[in-house]
C-alpha cells in the first residue's frame, strides 16, 4: 500500500467511526453469531491475553474480555484512532476494565514481542487488507504456542444483498465502477477455499473453515438507507455528490430491488452469510 493509499484509507474508516459508534449495538445485537463463533474457536481461558485487530467498535473483543477474567487482558486495537475512541467509550460503558487499547497497522508490523499472545480476533478484516499476508505472518509470530487466530471474511456477494445491492444499483447507474475482483475489499475472501488458502500459506495448522447464516433487520427502508450511509464510506462518496433528482433516482431502484426482502410491517430482513476460520499458530 502506497502511502497515499494508506493516508485515504485513514481518513475514510476516520470519517466512518462515527456511525459506526452510533450504531454499535444494533449491530453488535444482529452479528452476534459471528463473534460467538470465533471466540469460541480461539478457546479463551482465565489469564489469557487475546489481541483484536481491526476491532472497530469492539464488539468481538469485549465478548471475550469476561472469559479471560481473572487476571486475563484484552489488547483492543484499530488502524484508526477515531475508532479506538468509540472502542473506549463503549468499554467503558459496558463495564469492561480488563481492556488496553492501542493503535496498530497490522499490515506493517504488530507492535507485540513475539509468542506474547494466546489469541488473536479478526471480524472482517484482514480482507480489507492490501498485505494480508504480512498481517498473518505476523498475527502467527506473535501467538504462543498453542494460540490460535479467528477470523470472518464475507461470503458470496449473492448472500449479502443488504450490501450487495445497493453496490449493484449504483454500477448499473453509472454512479460508480465494478470492483477489481482481485483488490482488497468486502468480498475479495469471498470464493470457497481462499480462507483455508491464506491462513496455510502464513504457516498456520489445524485449519477448520465454516460459513455462519444470520440476518439483518431494518425498521424501514429508510432505516436501513441511513444505516449505510453511515457505515459504508464508499456508499457515501457515490450519494454524496448526486443532487435531490440523481439521488431520489438511485433511492427508488434500491428501494425497488429490496423488494423481496421487504417484511408485511414494512421492516426489511436481509440474510446475511460469512465465512468463519481457526487455525493454531
Amino acid at each position: 500500500m502506497t502511502d497515499d493509499s494508506r493516508s485515504l484509507a485513514r481518513s475514510r474508516w476516520a470519517s466512518s467511526a462515527p456511525g459506526w459508534h452510533r450504531h454499535a449495538e444494533r449491530q453488535r445485537a444482529m452479528t452476534m453469531p459471528v463473534s460467538i463463533w470465533m471466540v469460541e474457536a480461539i478457546r479463551p481461558q482465565p489469564g489469557h491475553t487475546i489481541l483484536e485487530l481491526a476491532a472497530g467498535t469492539g464488539d468481538t473483543g469485549f465478548l471475550a474480555a469476561e472469559l479471560i477474567e481473572p487476571g486475563g487482558t484484552l489488547i483492543c486495537s484499530d488502524l484508526v484512532p477515531e475508532m479506538l475512541t468509540a472502542a473506549q467509550q463503549r468499554a467503558e460503558a459496558l463495564g469492561i476494565r480488563n481492556v488496553r487499547f492501542r493503535q496498530i497497522d497490522a499490515e506493517t508490523a504488530i507492535d507485540q514481542p513475539t509468542a506474547s499472545v494466546d489469541g488473536v480476533l479478526c471480524r472482517w478484516g484482514y480482507m480489507l487488507m492490501t498485505d494480508p499476508g504480512t498481517a498473518l505472518r505476523e498475527t502467527r509470530r506473535i501467538l504462543r504456542p498453542g494460540g490460535r487466530v479467528a477470523l470472518a471474511a464475507w461470503a458470496a456477494p449473492q448472500d449479502n444483498m443488504w450490501s450487495r445491492l445497493p453496490a449493484a444499483t449504483a454500477i448499473r447507474r453509472g454512479l460508480a465502477e465494478r470492483p477489481d475482483p482481485d483488490a482488497p475489499g468486502q468480498f475479495a475472501w469471498a470464493p470457497e477455499g481462499r480462507c483455508a488458502a491464506a491462513l496455510e500459506d502464513a504457516g498456520f495448522g489445524d485449519v477448520e473453515v465454516d460459513d455462519v447464516a444470520f440476518t439483518l433487520e431494518y425498521a424501514s427502508f429508510d432505516e436501513w438507507w441511513q444505516v449505510t450511509l453511515d457505515l459504508s464510506f464508499s456508499f457515501r462518496e457515490i450519494v454524496g455528490p448526486l443532487d435531490a433528482a440523481a439521488r431520489d433516482g438511485l433511492r427508488e431502484e434500491i428501494r425497488a430491488g429490496a423488494e423481496p426482502f421487504r417484511r408485511e410491517d414494512g421492516g426489511y430482513a436481509f440474510p446475511a452469510r460469512t465465512w468463519v476460520a481457526a487455525a493454531f499458530g
